[in-house]
């Protein structure tokens, strides 16, 4: 009798332990049971997520922002929505509806019709093309200097824009891009605050700080050098010294301290003669150059003067007909303006 309480106590301990532990494993089954449901869930409603849209295309893009209505009905007008829709590799420089707004009122024409009349439907398309690059150049890509775009001249060559990179990005001098790297299936675009128009070679190369000396050699010239250069009455091709060029003619002229004294040296008659030294007739690209004379707008007794073309491993250099001068070596080609075209030299070239 004495052991049997003992035995009773015993027995009861073992069943509540017994009944603990199935409350536990229950519990641990139940566990693990709620964290798979809990799993499963999630993975569904993972499969459930929208896939992420696809990219639009340009055209697309700028359609669904009221700021560009004008340039989507131009675009519309020419054709190129669907240019701009297609797949490529764009850039645009895309001007707002105050841009168009502006250039509208700075040719004193009411509306988009008006300046459609007026291009007419290829010219306006022209325009259009002025602003579109055929490779992708996002804001990291552009830097100070000149770009081809899809825009092309009489001659059928690629016209050329003028980017300067600074606090702002600036194309032609007179656009401001204002918002960059809008990115869509077949390029980007950069907002701009002003319609870019296609500039001649003298207007290319005006906007170039590098050359203000050319700029202003051709403006104080005989012959209204300037003026010639911005027009279409001709087609030109100029071999641009920069202002390291002329820096160094005027320290090889005794007696000569700066461009005025220089100026005053040769006389405007002189200057003007020196400058056409450097003009050729026509569009003259560099894969039309071949060793040999080329004949310039300078003239002796009616005659052309000609300077040489050396084309060699080593690159292109122009020899003038002045045996006390350096050779000049092209450093750039290809800036293509409505009137013609521009190469860059490093010397000032004589013509005697």
């Amino acid at each position: 009798m004495f052991f049997q309480p003992f035995n009773l106590f015993n027995v009861t301990l073992k069943t509540l332990n017994n009944n603990i532990m199935r409350k536990l494993l229950f519990s641990s089954l139940l566990l693990a049971f709620s964290s798979m449901f809990i799993l499963t869930g999630c993975s569904d409603d993972d499969d459930d997520q929208p896939a992420p849209a696809a990219p639009k295309s340009l055209t697309q893009t700028v359609a669904a922002d009221a700021r560009f209505s004008i340039l989507v009905d131009a675009l519309t007008r020419t054709g190129l929505d669907a240019t701009l829709d297609a797949a490529g590799t764009y850039t645009v420089f895309a001007p707002t509806n105050e841009a168009f707004t502006a250039l509208l009122g700075d040719l004193q024409l009411a509306d988009l019709d008006a300046l459609e009349a007026a291009l007419t439907t290829a010219g306006l398309r022209d325009v259009l093309l002025y602003h579109v690059l055929g490779v992708t150049a996002k804001a990291s890509d552009v830097a100070t200097g000149y770009y081809s775009t899809a825009s092309v001249n009489s001659a059928g060559n690629n016209l050329s824009l003028y980017a300067s990179v600074g606090s702002d990005v600036v194309i032609n001098g007179v656009a401001t891009v204002t918002q960059t790297d809008i990115t869509a299936s077949n390029g980007v675009a950069h907002v701009i605050n002003a319609v870019i128009l296609p500039l001649s070679v003298h207007g290319l190369v005006a906007l170039n700080s590098d050359y203000s000396s050319l700029g202003a050699a051709l403006s104080l010239a005989d012959g209204n050098l300037d003026e010639v250069l911005a027009g279409n009455a001709g087609r030109y091709t100029v071999f641009a010294p920069n202002n390291t060029a002329f820096d160094d003619l005027v320290a090889a002229t005794p007696g000569v301290n700066n461009l005025a004294e220089l100026v005053s040296a040769i006389g405007t008659d002189g200057l003007a003669q020196v400058l056409l030294y450097h003009v050729v007739a026509g569009d003259v690209l560099a894969g039309d150059l071949n060793t040999g004379n080329v004949n310039t707008l300078a003239e002796n007794m009616g005659a052309s003067l000609t300077f040489f073309v050396n084309i060699n491993s080593t690159g292109v250099s122009i020899i003038d007909n002045n045996a006390n001068t350096d050779d000049a070596t092209v450093t750039g080609t290809d800036v293509i303006g409505t009137n013609g075209a521009l190469h860059f030299i490093n010397a000032v070239l004589l013509p005697e």
